[in-house]
């Protein structure tokens, strides 16, 4: 397991991240240190795993490391591993402190959401963009589970923003009833056409039958 130099928050052990994907987990991660209690997102790569799955070893550097605050336990960990057990075209981790169970970003973990939007970079072997992507979006969710914006600023002191509803049932009142009667009323003579027209073709040949008589 690669030693965490101190004040640092990637290390490129497989070295396939570019200075400025380095930098953007870095300003991601002064902003949430000091908004969200402390919190930060630690990104490690590496060739392999030894005998030691993906999940596993993203656990034991997770732990070793000691990601976000000690006391808040609020970090988050993304692996990539460039050749594991399981896969030979590599693998991907995302493990995260207790400090953020029962929220909005464990059941995205749970489900896969946050990890899986590496998938179609990693697959193309583009790891910047799979680890800003994924960073980006790990750093959105924590920011709105403490209800603060990306830039700082609080926006519900300090609580979780639930997303707000958007109702829409009232509709266009008086215009919409109106709009409904006109379109009610020209289907009702469109029918009524309809059935003249009908009428007539079917009743035409028996008119001139009977005026025969």
């Amino acid at each position: 397991l690669p030693d965490l130099p101190k004040d640092q928050c990637v290390v490129d052990d497989a070295n396939v991240l570019s200075s400025s994907t380095v930098q953007t987990i870095t300003d991601l991660n002064a902003q949430l240190e000091s908004s969200c209690s402390g919190a930060q997102i630690g990104v490690l790569t590496v060739d392999y795993t030894g005998n030691l799955t993906t999940e596993d070893y993203a656990l034991q550097a997770f732990n070793t490391w000691g990601i976000g605050s000690s006391s808040e336990n609020n970090g988050v960990l993304i692996l990539l591993v460039m050749e594991s057990q399981e896969y030979e075209d590599g693998d991907y981790y995302l493990t995260y402190g207790d400090g953020f169970r029962n929220t909005t970003l464990e059941s995205q973990a749970s489900a896969l959401a946050l990890a899986q939007t590496m998938e179609d970079d990693f697959v193309r072997q583009d790891y910047d963009d799979a680890v800003t992507t994924c960073a980006r979006n790990v750093a959105q969710t924590i920011a709105d589970i403490y209800g603060v914006s990306l830039s700082g600023g609080n926006t519900n002191n300090g609580s979780y923003n639930e997303p707000a509803y958007d109702d829409n049932s009232s509709g266009g009142g008086f215009g919409d009833i109106v709009l409904g009667f006109i379109t009610i009323l020209f289907t009702v003579v469109l029918l009524l056409i309809i059935v003249s027209v009908v009428v007539y073709t079917f009743s035409g040949p028996l008119s001139g039958l009977f005026w025969c008589f």
